[in-house]
């Protein structure tokens, strides 16, 4: 679990700040700012707004407890790749990710015809459907199948 203080020092530390320019950002004192990033002290509300005004990075970033730095659509510049994400729906999706896998399967079996008709699709879309490695063919397959000898 990764907490917010130890969030704001990571981020002072990649982007080479001090904590004097965290503490002018949240209009706090400088001895605040060192018991803030030691966990010392709490954020308070208007704390998180100006870490999200400072960093450039969305409040949700600093409540997710499982990454210490933002990741690309963390960032406010990116708030429009959010944005579409959030109108597909996938946000109501329970599993995602289990939604994906069975995507990318279905993809994997008809690649041909789904290659054929869309041929367009970005490097970046190939590679979330699977589709930026070549074609599995049956070299180191042993007897026709996936997996050992005997199976």
């Amino acid at each position: 679990m990764v907490l917010i203080h130890e969030k704001i020092t990571a981020l002072l530390e990649q982007r080479r700040l001090k904590k004097r320019d965290l503490a002018r950002a949240l209009g706090i004192s400088p001895q605040t700012a060192t018991d803030i990033c030691k966990g010392r002290s709490a954020i308070t509300l208007p704390h998180l707004r100006n870490l999200v005004a400072f960093f450039e990075v969305r409040a949700e970033f600093w409540l997710d407890e499982a990454g210490l730095l933002p990741d690309e659509l963390d960032h406010l510049g990116n708030r429009n790749a959010g944005a579409a994400i959030a109108r597909t729906g996938l946000l109501h999706v329970e599993d995602p990710e289990r939604l994906l896998r069975r995507i990318r399967g279905f993809v994997l079996r008809h690649r041909t015809d789904f290659l054929s008709a869309f041929p367009d699709l970005t490097p970046a879309e190939r590679h979330v459907l699977g589709l930026s490695t070549p074609e599995q063919g049956s070299t180191g397959r042993i007897g026709g199948t996936g997996g050992p000898a005997g199976e």
